[in-house]
């Protein structure tokens, strides 16, 4: 295998190898944005709850009007009192929430409300139960705290709302009716989010029970929630985490397409060279222990091969005899054998090689079919031009011919001093002929031109392209040969060069070239003898 066709090997694997990559790498980045994604939208609906601790103290007094039997105007709490000489009910509330989190950024409202209930005594079903704002609704950050210490006193007219019950229920007769005054205290705690402040969890309510028409009560106190360890949802973020959805799910198909790009890629890159060395991977990985690898190949002079058609087959001959199996690779890389000789001369082979390699990276020779020029004639009274190039303007062929001709002996010009180029596979020459024209008075010069695929001799007549300086615009000029077709270096000169455009003939000499299809043409008169 030449250099250049192991370069074409190697950088079509090279190339084959960068593009599998990059491909694998844009998957690979793909599946990392479209599980992050999912990861991203997963943990945003994902519910969170904050700890916290909550709970309300309730402390009360009871005012008694002046009376023979208490020193005392304010009685404290945990007793029975007097119906009859109870004034005022004095009640202080003492609310404490501790959460389990910082910089949470909620609020909370709180509400005290005074409630008329008059029910049915054996049910317990509420008859009238009127409600009144004692304390209006007030809100309150919690700054960078995690607690809320919250202390409100309120006094109620116990005898204003004992009259309304006893006057309700002797109104309408309630024989079985009873009245009671209900005091509550309510606590939401708000956040910037819709579920955390929707959720009834975060409400708390303590209500202080007093019975109206009995001829003694007592107080009792009750809370919705008790004072425990619970929870609260906490704020998720204002982002919408669908977008994180859809964007897991957009990059989630672009891997899959990306793969399946890969995979076909990889498929229709797979050429027999590739599965070639990919099966002897295979092969020494899976048999490692049963393959000795040589150094170079072995002589298998004297000995009978038998081939082997399947590896399968090998070991089978590799236990039977006893035998190591050698392997051997070709320094091009393209054929591996696998060989297990006998002592009886009988050498045994199971081959693996490239076959129609050159097919397979385009490395047989393009032979290149010669150029057929297409040529016409033009004439002149005593001359004829053979053109060799098309869209040439014929009368500018004419007046060309028109002009003196051209003799080396009339021009003083310079001689190129230059050896024939030899080409060869390495450094091939350019194929150049040398023409000349008068220009100056003295000296000259000689100027290359391809020779459009004619060979040509010293002293024949052509005609050439050329730049007129003087008029500035090019022009066809008749030039005779001071050098016939020889080999130069590339380096050497600009490349392209310009072509021969008509080789000029002798119209006697044209005449007796014609063909004999058309006879009427044929002259055999000699240059210069009149006509009759």
């Amino acid at each position: 295998m030449s250099e250049a066709e192991r370069k074409r090997r190697q950088d079509y694997k090279r190339n084959r190898k960068k593009w599998i990559w990059i491909q694998a790498i844009a998957i690979a980045v793909a599946v990392a944005l479209a599980l992050t994604s999912f990861l991203v939208y997963d943990r945003m609906n994902r519910t969170y709850y904050i700890e916290y601790t909550e709970g309300c103290t309730v402390d009360y007094l009871v005012q008694y009007k002046e009376n023979s039997f208490f020193d005392e105007e304010w009685i404290p709490s945990g007793q029975s009192y007097v119906t009859s000489l109870t004034e005022a009910v004095k009640t202080d509330f003492h609310y404490v929430l501790n959460m389990d989190a910082e910089d949470i950024g909620f609020e909370y409202t709180y509400t005290i409300t005074s409630q008329l209930i008059v029910s049915d005594k054996d049910t317990g079903a509420h008859i009238f139960d009127p409600t009144e704002v004692i304390r209006s609704q007030t809100r309150f950050g919690s700054g960078d705290s995690s607690s809320i210490s919250l202390e409100e006193s309120v006094t109620v007219d116990f005898k204003k709302y004992a009259s309304m019950a006893e006057q309700f229920i002797d109104v309408y007769g309630l024989t079985n009716a009873t009245g009671m005054l209900a005091v509550k205290m309510t606590v939401d705690v708000l956040s910037n989010c819709e579920s955390f402040e929707q959720s009834n969890e975060n409400r708390y309510e303590v209500s202080v029970l007093i019975p109206l028409c009995e001829e003694n009560f007592s107080i009792e106190v009750t809370s919705a929630a008790p004072t425990t360890e619970s929870k609260v949802l906490a704020c998720k973020t204002a982002v919408n985490q669908n977008v994180f959805l859809v964007l897991a799910i957009v990059f989630a198909v672009l891997s899959f397409l990306f793969g399946c790009v890969l995979t076909v890629f990889i498929y229709i890159t797979r050429n027999e060279d590739i599965t070639y060395a990919s099966k002897v991977r295979r092969l020494v990985s899976s048999y490692r222990s049963f393959i000795q690898q040589m150094e170079g190949t072995f002589d298998s002079e004297g000995y009978q091969i038998v081939r082997i058609k399947t590896f399968n087959e090998m070991l089978w001959i590799r236990d039977t005899i006893q035998s190591p199996i050698l392997m051997s690779e070709n320094e091009d890389e393209t054929k591996t054998e696998f060989l297990i000789p006998t002592n009886t001369k009988i050498l045994y082979m199971f081959e693996i090689r490239v076959e129609n390699y050159d097919e397979i990276y385009g490395l047989a020779e393009e032979v290149e079919e010669p150029v057929e020029v297409e040529e016409h004639v033009v004439e002149s009274e005593t001359e004829t031009a053979i053109v060799l190039e098309e869209d040439i303007d014929d009368e500018a062929i004419k007046e060309a011919l028109e002009t003196p001709d051209v003799s080396l002996d009339d021009i003083d010009f310079v001689p190129v001093d230059e050896p024939e180029y030899t080409e060869t596979e390495e450094a091939p020459g350019v194929e150049v002929v040398g023409v000349v024209w008068p220009e100056r008075p003295r000296r000259n010069k000689v100027y290359r031109y391809d020779p459009n695929g004619e060979q040509l001799s010293e002293g024949d007549m052509v005609l050439v392209p050329t730049r007129d300086v003087a008029r500035d615009r090019e022009v066809i000029r008749k030039a005779t040969i001071a050098q016939g077709n020889h080999r130069i270096d590339p380096d050497s000169h600009p490349y392209p060069l310009k072509k021969i455009i008509a080789v000029i003939r002798r119209h006697a000499e044209a005449a007796l070239t014609r063909t004999k299809d058309d006879p009427a043409d044929v002259s055999t008169e000699e240059p210069g003898e009149p006509k009759e």
